[in-house]
């Protein structure tokens, strides 16, 4: 990587920097959320998990829909340098 300009290997380490703060913190919250549950009867853990089931559809649904918005925003950067002629 000693072709890419300083700033950006800053924002580079920067952000992996981050994501590793915030992996060891999801770790630590699910951790939490497990012993806690661990400590409820069965029908409280039964709806923790139909909660944490509901929960972890909305948030992959919330990032598929994030991720096709960047596919279709790529496409509509790329289109008119593919085709310059094209109507945009």
């Amino acid at each position: 990587m000693s072709n890419w300009p300083d700033w950006f290997q800053d924002q580079l380490e920067l952000a992996s920097e981050q994501q590793a703060s915030y992996s060891s913190e999801g770790k630590n919250l699910f951790t939490q959320m497990d012993q806690f549950k661990t400590n409820q009867n069965e029908d409280i853990q039964h709806l923790l998990s139909e909660w944490e089931e509901a929960i972890g559809y909305q948030l992959s649904q919330d990032k598929q829909s994030i991720y096709m918005e960047g596919v279709k925003d790529g496409i509509r950067l790329i289109l008119p340098v593919i085709q310059p002629t094209a109507i945009r």
